[in-house]
């Protein structure tokens, strides 16, 4: 071969590594490029779903605010409506306590009842002012009852709400249930 063609192949050959060279650094360049797009897109997304979860966490935030708020309030008008409903039923308890008793009045004594339970009972009767003690009877279908005579008006729910051995007093019409406590 001659000088000549060593020549031009040398040059042939720079050229084509030059280009090659360039090639290589535009490729390079655009991947870097690309990269870079990809990763913007990439934080962009990113923010964007970080946007919506903090919007969605405000969201969650001021509902779950809202309805411990209308919790609140429920409670506060439940409270009120049980008050009110406690109010009445102890005014009705006021009034049964206080109404006035006269003439002969059935006393009906609830189940179980113990005969020690009754003597005691029958003893604390005897000592109200104005009621006399008139009958004391028991049967197994109609239970135990205590007639009393009550000589001058007495609030006599309240004087038997007195009583020890009495546990409850809940006027049932005319007459008056008795409910002893329990013996331990």
């Amino acid at each position: 071969m001659s000088k000549k063609t060593d020549a031009k192949e040398k040059r042939y050959a720079k050229r084509a590594e030059k280009k090659a060279r360039k090639e290589a650094e535009q490729e390079a360049k655009e991947r870097a490029k690309k990269q870079a797009e990809e990763a913007k897109e990439r934080a962009k997304r990113e923010a964007e779903e970080a946007r919506r979860a903090k919007r969605a966490e405000k969201k969650a935030k001021k509902e779950a605010e809202q309805e411990a708020k209308e919790g609140a309030k429920r409670q506060a008008e439940e409270a009120k409506r049980a008050e009110k409903a406690e109010g009445k039923v102890r005014k009705e308890a006021e009034k049964v306590s206080a109404e006035l008793y006269e003439g002969i009045v059935k006393l009906a004594i609830a189940s179980p009842v113990d005969y020690e339970q009754m003597k005691e009972l029958s003893e604390y009767l005897r000592q109200v002012q104005n009621l006399h003690l008139v009958l004391v009877e028991g049967s197994v279908e109609e239970g135990t009852k205590i007639v009393v005579s009550v000589e001058k008006p007495v609030p006599l729910v309240s004087v038997l709400r007195e009583i020890p051995p009495v546990e409850q007093v809940v006027k049932k019409r005319k007459d008056i249930q008795v409910t002893l406590k329990a013996k331990h």
